[in-house]
């Protein structure tokens, strides 16, 4: 696998910054210039592999091994030295990305992500103005607007059935699935499915006409400079504060989003959404910015 042969020098987390007076300048297409946002999945300091296990993860210090890891990201945004925001515009590249929205992928079909796609893809690209960019801005998630509808008849990156629930639910903006164990235990199941939860309508309907949790995290990421720096999806900061090894009774295996369900409390936290049962402020963030200092070897990006 391609994140197998990186190697991270001076990892640090990026504090989330406060975009003061924001302004985003105007500009015509023809004076747009592509912009890529490099993103790799980590566990810890440790790049992500289908197949690989990854001890000490969460409360209980467990034993990882994933099946899944992919997300949705929307309305990227870029930030000047100077502290002005701009709006990028995603450029359509298929299959991973239309004008709306961007899919990252981290399995590779393989070992035990057997049920995914052979396909990586671990970085998005955008359209801005030329300049010097200092830091980063996005939306986890599917925009309401696309996020309700015919699964059928949606192009990609909208197309793929084990990213979505149903037309009232709309998709899984991020899906962690993973065998735990500790010690000599069996394993046991646990899963991160990610989306809107308490989305109302009326039967027949073409989408909801509202979701009480839309569960869209807003990202941003100071420090980092597109030329040298990745966004960092960290696996062991998103579960630090949960028992992988534990399930609330009477509720979905992991976390599916639900409000009343205890285990979402420090996913949540992590991602920087609200949720009945969130574990602070000082949990982890999910996102983080890292150096990278040597190129992808082989594979896509």
């Amino acid at each position: 696998m391609a994140s197998a042969s990186l190697f991270f020098a001076a990892m640090h987390v990026a504090s989330s910054m406060t975009l003061s007076h924001p302004k985003t300048p105007s500009a015509s297409a023809d004076s747009l210039v592509p912009v890529t946002v490099r993103v790799r999945g980590m566990v810890g300091d440790t790049p992500f592999e289908c197949g690989k296990s990854y001890a000490g993860v969460g409360t209980s210090r467990a034993t990882i091994t994933a099946s899944d890891f992919r997300f949705y990201v929307h309305n990227v945004r870029l930030v000047r030295a100077n502290g002005d925001t701009v709006s990028a515009r995603m450029q359509p590249i298929a299959p991973w990305q239309d004008t709306d929205v961007a899919l990252l992928d981290f399995e590779n079909g393989a070992a035990t992500c057997a049920n995914g796609t052979p396909e990586l893809r671990q970085e998005i690209t955008v359209l801005a103005p030329a300049g010097n960019y200092k830091g980063v801005a996005f939306s986890l998630g599917v925009p309401f607007a696309r996020n309700h509808g015919d699964l059928a008849a949606q192009p990609a990156p909208l197309s793929l059935s084990r990213l979505f629930w149903s037309w009232n639910g709309g998709y899984k903006f991020l899906r962690v699935d993973m065998r735990t164990t500790q010690g000599d235990s069996a394993a046991t199941g646990w899963m991160v499915h990610l989306g809107s939860a308490g989305c109302t309508g009326e039967a027949g309907a073409k989408s909801p006409k509202s979701c009480a949790q839309p569960n869209r995290a807003d990202v941003r990421l100071s420090n980092f400079d597109p030329s040298r720096d990745v966004v960092i999806a960290d696996l062991a900061a998103l579960l630090s504060r949960s028992d992988v090894r534990r399930n609330q009774p009477q509720t979905a295996q992991g976390c599916m989003s639900a409000p009343n369900d205890a285990d979402c409390g420090g996913l949540f936290a992590s991602l920087g959404l609200s949720h009945p049962s969130s574990t602070g402020a000082d949990t982890p963030p999910f996102f983080r910015v890292g150096r990278l200092t040597s190129a992808v070897q082989g594979g896509a990006p």
